[in-house]
C-alpha cells in the first residue's frame, strides 16, 4: 500500500479539458505561511520575488486540498482571473489533462520546487513508472550529482537509454 494522503477519485468519467475544482482557502503573504507551523495545505501563487502570496487550505478549504502530487498527473493547475486582474490573486482551477474514467485518483504535479524542500522529509508515493521523486529516483539523482571519482560503482546494470528523447514534464 502506498503511503499518501487521502486523495480524491473521479465518481464519474471526466473528459478531458474539464473544470475539476478551484484551490480554496485562505489567502496570505508568504511571510504569514513561513511562520505556520502546517504547510500541508499552502499552495503558492506567483513565481515572482516580491508580493508572493499563497492559499492555505487548513482551515478553510475543499475537496482540492486533498489531491495527491503524481508525476503523471491527470490535472494541471490554471491561474483563472474572474472579477479583477490583480496577478497577485489569481483563483487556482484545475482542469482534466487527460480523460479520466470513474475511479481514477486525481493529482497535480505539485513542483520542483515543492520537492526540492520536502524530499528531505518524505519522497513521493506515486507509484508511477516515471516517478521523478520516489526514493529510488532521488537516490540516482543524488548520484548522478556525485563527482564521477567519488561515485560508487552500481551493482545493478544501466537500463536507461540515451537515444530515447526526454517527455515533457
Amino acid at each position: 500500500m502506498l503511503k499518501k494522503g487521502w486523495g480524491v477519485r473521479a465518481l464519474q468519467n471526466i473528459p478531458q479539458g474539464t473544470f475539476v475544482c478551484e484551490y480554496v482557502g485562505e489567502i496570505i503573504s508568504e511571510a504569514e505561511a513561513e511562520m505556520r507551523q502546517n504547510d500541508a495545505y499552502l499552495f503558492s501563487l506567483d513565481d515572482k520575488t516580491q508580493d508572493l502570496y499563497c492559499v492555505d487550505a487548513r482551515f478553510y478549504g475543499n475537496i482540492s486540498r486533498f489531491l495527491n502530487h503524481m508525476c503523471e498527473p491527470n490535472l494541471f493547475a490554471c491561474r483563472v482571473f474572474t472579477t479583477h486582474q490583480d496577478l497577485r490573486f489569481p483563483h487556482i482551477a484545475f482542469f482534466a489533462s487527460e480523460n479520466i474514467m470513474v475511479g481514477e485518483e486525481l493529482g497535480f504535479d505539485y513542483g520542483d520546487h515543492f520537492w526540492e524542500v520536502k524530499s528531505k522529509l518524505f519522497n513521493c508515493e506515486c507509484g508511477s513508472s516515471k516517478c521523478k521523486y520516489s526514493s529510488a529516483a532521488m537516490a540516482s539523482l543524488q548520484a548522478d550529482s556525485t563527482p564521477e571519482d567519488q561515485q560508487q560503482p552500481s551493482a545493478s546494470p544501466d537500463t536507461s537509454s540515451s537515444n530515447s528523447p526526454s517527455s515533457p514534464s
